[in-house]
């Protein structure tokens, strides 16, 4: 069966991994907190969008929303009030007021809508209250939680038994449908991907009072349903398996047997027997003896109140950005030849400081920061950019990048070379992608660059403007085929540099 193993560490290694982990804590947000996503479960796809907590009330990005599920063809805005053309419907919106109007009909939601740094918003109940009238769709949505059913998406649900074993507890999940599972040991947890059919569970977070288990909590905020279970102690084993054709999963969490010391096995003795065969893959490869997988840092530009760009049907470049992201890390991850940072989840809009300290001390073997803007008319275009100093001093000469210690300033000087190198090979795959442009690489004081100690580029896509639709941006085939040349573009620059 599939095993999973926490080992005790040392106390001195375990103090000095903790010092490590807190000193970056001090410089860098925490990235466990999923509360600013929403997620969109459409009948043929899922979509994630960012949502603004004021209050208590959860606010979502109104264009981004319409657009979800229908087309916005215009706009109307003024300083305190908004005009949305929506298929044959007219919305009228006024700044700090819950009334709106459709057409003649008059909505009132439950708080006012905002305009929040140039960006409308509406309170999560214009989803049940609005949504319906406009798209004559059915509309499900449980209050409190973050996921919302809007068509013909009927949704998986799941009970939870927990029991007694002689040397642990076991997790018996009843599922409505069939489900496929894969695992992954993540800060001191395991992670049960559900795949991809929509879950709407009926707890959010089950806690156990048991010696193994302490709790299974359900989790979705980037789309992709997952269970997480907590132990109540390290160093135990984890043995998940599907049985009654995907529609039972049973979890073993169980304290490793002592070791026995080896003993000769006569010809034609049986092994233990394994009652269920296990139907559960690694998310990532399985520790081997050798040298650890190198890593590859993802940086999705912006976040936070720097939105970035903004497109016509309002979508902000932060968040088309971190879509992108997603995309690639899932296929990166599906090659099982790279370990995957990213620096930044959700909403959070690290400093340049910030993003410097996380990447410099994973020591990656590439770093790739994603941004999209205006590139003129046409597309979809992408621009690949390598670091080029504002000025001939800024960095120093090739004199001042020797020696063990230099300055993170002007460290990517060093890498410059590789940095062109890895530009090249990501134009000559992106731009083997029919309908996209991939133009000649080019230098840029980005400044984002400037302290990355590995090769690093800034990959732009475009257009994203007030004056052009984004819709070919965001299609999922087009951020796959982005996806996949990135990742035969990392391979071919691996296979030149060893």
């Amino acid at each position: 069966m599939a095993k999973t193993t926490f080992r005790c560490v040392r106390p001195r290694l375990f103090l000095a991994l903790a010092f490590a982990l807190g000193s970056v804590l001090v410089f860098w947000p925490a990235r466990t907190v999923r509360s600013d996503d929403f997620v969109f479960y459409l009948p043929s796809a899922h979509q994630v969008l960012p949502v603004e907590l004021v209050g208590n009330t959860k606010y979502l990005p109104l264009l981004q929303v319409l657009n979800l599920v229908g087309k916005v063809t215009g706009i109307q805005e003024k300083r305190s009030s908004l005009q949305v053309y929506f298929g044959k419907s007219q919305l009228e919106f006024r700044a700090d007021n819950k009334r709106l109007r459709v057409n003649r009909e008059q909505f009132t939601l439950s708080d006012p809508v905002r305009n929040s740094n140039g960006q409308w918003m509406v309170p999560v109940d214009f989803l049940t209250r609005v949504l319906p009238a406009l798209t004559r769709n059915t509309v499900t949505y449980q209050a409190g939680t973050s996921r919302v059913f809007i068509g013909d998406v009927q949704p998986s649900s799941f009970t939870v038994r927990l029991d007694q074993l002689t040397n642990g507890a076991r997790l018996t999940l009843q599922f409505s449908d069939k489900v496929t599972v894969r695992t992954a040991a993540k800060n001191g947890m395991w992670v049960m991907f559900l795949g991809e059919r929509p879950v709407q569970p009926l707890e959010q977070t089950f806690q156990f009072h048991d010696p193994y288990v302490r709790e299974l909590r359900f989790d979705d905020q980037d789309g992709v349903p997952k269970l997480i279970l907590t132990p109540s102690q390290g160093c135990l084993d984890f043995y998940p398996v599907l049985a009654e054709c995907g529609k039972v999963l049973l979890a073993d969490v169980l304290k490793p047997p002592p070791p026995a010391p080896e003993q000769a096995r006569t010809p034609g003795q049986a092994t233990a027997p394994q009652e269920l065969a296990p139907a559960i893959t690694e998310e990532f490869p399985a520790a081997q003896p050798g040298p650890p997988l190198p890593v590859v840092i993802l940086d999705a530009g912006h976040g936070g109140n720097d939105a970035g760009a903004r497109s016509r049907e309002g979508l902000l470049e932060k968040d088309l950005v971190a879509q992108l992201v997603s995309r690639v890390r899932t296929t990166l991850l599906g090659t099982k030849k790279y370990r995957i940072l990213l620096t930044r989840v959700g909403d959070a809009n690290p400093t340049f400081e910030q993003r410097e300290v996380a990447v410099n001390l994973a020591r990656p073997v590439v770093f790739l920061t994603f941004h999209a803007g205006n590139l003129g008319p046409g597309g979809p275009r992408i621009a690949i950019f390598t670091y080029r100093p504002s000025s001939p001093v800024d960095p120093p000469g090739p004199g001042a990048l020797k020696g063990a210690f230099i300055p993170w300033a002007i460290i990517q000087g060093r890498h410059l070379a590789r940095s062109r190198q890895l530009a090249e090979v990501l134009e000559q795959r992106l731009g083997e992608i029919s309908g996209v442009s991939a133009e000649t690489p080019q230098g840029a004081p980005v400044r984002v660059l400037r302290s990355v100690d590995a090769p690093a580029v800034a990959i732009e896509v475009g257009s994203l403007s007030p004056d052009a639709s984004a819709d070919a941006l965001t299609t999922p085939e087009f951020q796959q085929q982005v996806a996949a040349a990135i990742a035969q573009a990392l391979e071919d620059f691996q296979t030149k540099q060893s």
